[in-house]
């Protein structure tokens, strides 16, 4: 009979702890309804001089505490637009798209402001937010998650977005060196045939040149004129063509002398 009666008791508590619990999970959903909505006007903007521009409509959810409510806007790239050349299209590039895992996101901080030039504070604003590459930013696609800096409450659901434009180009060629080397291999081998020739034609210029000493050698040698010794006289020192006239003249006078000693002996013997 205890137990019977124990029941509505165990029913009591039981209706009590899963009251608790729901209110438990309403209490912790409570934030995420009162973080408000984002809407994006254009979710793939065209690039514009290596700029993008994201026009929101952000709603707060309630009306804030302040004017300005800074944000993180963080951006994870989820795939990218490669723009490559490759052997198959070797002039025009192609577009490759290339998805990407683990990726860190790009960390934006901004000021969003809800209040107007008097100051009257609103529960809906609209923010535009401008993507540049010297930030980071290419073509190709990302998730936007966008939250409160004071209390890390996301605003609104994650969004995907999609950057238009051209990235880069690649060349994704492939080189080959095996061509250059084949032709130079052939080069070498064309060499070697004219160089073998150009040989063979020396040696051939050669020969009649080797004929001839043997010919030469072959005739009877002409006999040279036997060497005339040199006459001594003088003082050692002979001038060409100088000789002939010094002799002729000590030949005169030699002979002068004899004569005037024949001359002077005859009057001698005259006057004895």
């Amino acid at each position: 009979m205890r137990s019977v009666r124990s029941l509505p008791h165990f029913t009591a508590r039981l209706l009590a702890a899963a009251l608790l619990l729901v209110s438990a999970i309403l209490l912790i959903a409570r934030p995420a309804v009162a973080a408000g909505t984002v809407n994006i006007a254009d979710r793939a903007p065209e690039e514009d001089d290596g700029r993008w521009k994201l026009k929101m409509t952000i709603n707060y959810g309630s009306t804030p505490h302040m004017a300005h409510i800074p944000m993180i806007f963080a951006f994870t790239p989820v795939a990218h637009y490669e723009r490559a050349l490759t052997d198959q299209s070797p002039e025009k590039p192609i577009l490759n798209k290339i998805p990407l895992k683990g990726q860190q996101s790009i960390n934006e901080s901004m000021d969003v402001g809800f209040s107007d030039g008097s100051g009257k504070v609103y529960t809906t604003t609209k923010f535009d937010f401008v993507l540049r590459r010297d930030r980071g930013f290419e073509s190709g696609e990302y998730e936007l998650k966008i939250t409160r800096v004071s209390d890390g409450v996301q605003m609104g659901p994650m969004q995907k977005i999609t950057l238009k434009g051209e990235n880069p180009v690649i060349d994704r060629r492939a080189i080959v060196f095996a061509g250059e080397k084949k032709k130079d291999k052939k080069e070498e081998k064309k060499a070697e045939p004219e160089l073998e020739k150009t040989g063979d034609a020396a040696e051939g210029a050669e020969d009649p040149g080797a004929g001839a000493d043997a010919d030469a050698a072959g005739e009877t040698p002409i006999e040279a004129p036997p060497p005339v010794e040199p006459k001594q006289g003088g003082c050692g020192c002979r001038t060409a063509g100088g000789a002939p006239e010094g002799g002729a003249a000590l030949a005169a006078l030699a002979f002068a002398g004899l004569l005037l000693r024949r001359r002077t002996n005859a009057l001698v013997a005259r006057g004895r």
